[in-house]
């Protein structure tokens, strides 16, 4: 079986100082980020990329962590709290893929609505415009297995603030992980991926609980990653039957590496299985991967963080 699973990492852009303004009318965030949904599909459509639908839920997200940023004084994908854009994401109630590109500007005048549109153009301009290797917001706006994107928005106090949250949609939740666990449980995962697509594998990355920093060091981090080291947890390969005349084998199917699997996949493509959080205190983020039918790519569908903490008897729930 051939699988090839992709790491996620996505980089940050900081603009040069340009403009300030005071707060944002709710009809200038709308036209703002109507205008850049624009910008993003015409660069998606001159590769022959399918276009992205603007995510409300999302959005709003985005535009609290944007204010947040603001008030902090932070400009890229960290702020105070020291969580990762993955974490964020899933604390707030995310359950798909994601992908984060974020922008900052400062200046000394007030803004318009003609400079938060030229800052918003120029920052779009930029990350499109970016040449391999270090061409991260490039690639996130390119991703061909996007479906939905995040817009937020926030400028205040001399301070403008821009993300992109690429969502890849392709899980219909039966029961969702919650948000937080104890040591030592295990916690039921349940879906469906949606029509056209199988489930490949659930991976599970393991970091520290984060912790708090400073502007300064958050305005240091210029990328971000999930961990390399995980746990793979592969569907269960299914028994063959073969008949030879008068003789009758039953082959054991195994991978690669002698497993025959960790979960079942039900007839109309669902699973469940109940993952682990056995390795203490920590982050852990599930990652479920799916493949079109006749696809040779994996697409990472999910980026689901659970917070671990203290230790209990092995469970389920």
């Amino acid at each position: 079986m051939k699988r090839s699973l992709l790491a996620v990492t996505i980089a940050l852009i900081i603009g040069a100082p340009l403009a300030q303004g005071e707060g944002p009318a709710d009809e200038t965030k709308l036209t703002l980020r109507e205008s850049l949904l624009q910008m993003i599909n015409r660069d998606r459509r001159q590769f022959g990329l399918a276009p992205v639908q603007l995510d409300p839920v999302t959005s709003a997200y985005a535009d609290d962590y944007c204010r947040t940023q603001i008030r902090n004084g932070t400009t890229g994908h960290f702020t105070i709290d020291g969580l990762a854009p993955y974490m964020r994401y899933s604390f707030a109630g995310g359950n798909d893929g994601v992908s984060e590109n974020a922008a900052a500007w400062s200046a000394n005048y007030k803004f318009s609505a003609s400079s938060l549109y030229d800052m918003m153009r120029r920052s779009e301009q930029a990350m499109i415009g970016e040449d391999p290797p270090h061409d991260g917001h490039r690639r996130t706006i390119l991703d061909p297995f996007a479906t939905h994107v995040g817009i937020g928005l926030a400028w205040e106090r001399g301070e403008f603030r821009l993300t992109q949250e690429f969502i890849r949609r392709y899980l219909d939740w039966q029961r969702a992980l919650p948000r937080t666990a104890n040591a030592g449980e295990r916690v039921m995962i349940k879906a469906k991926p949606r029509s056209g697509f199988d489930v490949e594998a659930i991976t599970v990355h393991k970091e520290p609980l984060p912790q708090p920093i400073s502007a300064i060091t958050a305005n240091l981090i210029n990328s971000y990653s999930l961990p390399d080291k995980r746990r793979e947890y592969l569907p269960r390969l299914p028994s063959r039957t073969e008949v030879s005349g008068p003789f009758v084998r039953h082959l054991r199917q195994e991978y690669a590496d002698g497993r025959r699997g960790d979960f079942d996949i039900a007839d109309d493509g669902s699973f469940a299985f109940a993952l682990p959080f056995n390795e203490g205190p920590g982050i852990y983020t599930v990652v479920v991967w799916v493949r079109r039918h006749g696809s040779p790519d994996s697409i990472a569908a999910s980026n689901v963080s659970v917070r671990v903490e203290g230790v209990t008897t092995v469970g389920t729930r």
